[in-house]
């Protein structure tokens, strides 16, 4: 391993010498971004946008096991930046299970993963990927730490069923969660979403039954559908073997 480099479990990201990289240095469990206001009312960030569209793509995936509801694109309560965002719920009879934990974990990382594809793109990602955890210098996390605090809480009882340790779990889940995004047709999914949310954000919320009427005629939808099949294939039933971080670097 080059000596620049060092893995680091703990997001302290490692500095990057190549001049196209802008390293976060931050910790991912803290709310690091704020955003300039216009005089009359705040301006929304596409950012949030698109990350709220990618919770929504990543959830398409467990409908078998969630109630997805709608968007809601009324600004977060008490000052918050973003919008209210998605919504789903689950009959709270049901079983909660490692998977369905694992499921909950996959949507809060979305943002993660998206943010950092509007930022540079699926095809530097793509590369960039490779070098993860060991340098995570172009995972965007800026903005998106209530959901790195949700989303390392629901890993938790997934790690203790497996006996793993919980940042490998964690790393294994977001690298997963970067190989479905960047699979055929599935940012195409989040940017048609995205547009649409920006185009209706005066309608207070969007349904899911909407979203998906749209999507679904969208040309990107065969290659989604395609892509969420693999992606659970790949993915489930989960198994210590399938959650363990292999590190070739």
């Amino acid at each position: 391993m080059n000596s620049g480099k060092m893995l680091n479990l703990r997001f302290a990201f490692v500095r990057s010498k190549k001049a196209t990289r802008k390293p976060n240095n931050i910790n991912l469990q803290l709310s690091i971004l704020s955003f300039q206001q216009g005089q009359q009312a705040p301006v929304l960030d596409f950012r949030y946008v698109i990350t709220e569209a990618a919770h929504y793509i990543m959830a398409l995936n467990f409908q078998q096991e969630f109630e997805l509801l709608y968007i809601d694109l009324r600004p977060k309560a008490e000052g918050k930046e973003g919008i209210a965002g998605f919504k789903f719920s689950r009959d709270a009879k049901k079983t909660m299970h490692p998977e369905i934990y694992d499921h909950l974990a996959l949507i809060d990382i979305s943002s993660v993963c998206a943010a950092s594809i509007h930022q540079y793109g699926k095809e530097i990602i793509r590369v960039e990927k490779a070098n993860f955890p060991s340098d995570a210098a172009m995972m965007v996390t800026s903005g998106c730490g209530d959901d790195y605090v949700r989303f390392s809480k629901h890993l938790l009882p997934v790690s203790r069923h497996f006996l793993l340790r919980p940042m490998h779990t964690q790393w294994n889940t977001i690298l997963k969660a970067f190989d479905f995004f960047l699979m055929e047709g599935v940012w195409e999914a989040v940017m048609y979403v995205s547009e649409w949310i920006a185009e209706h954000l005066g309608a207070g919320t969007i349904s899911h039954a909407i979203l998906l009427e749209g999507l679904s005629s969208h040309a990107c939808y065969p290659m989604l559908c395609t892509a969420m099949e693999n992606f659970l294939t790949q993915r489930y039933p989960l198994t210590k073997k399938r959650l363990e971080l292999n590190i070739s670097h």
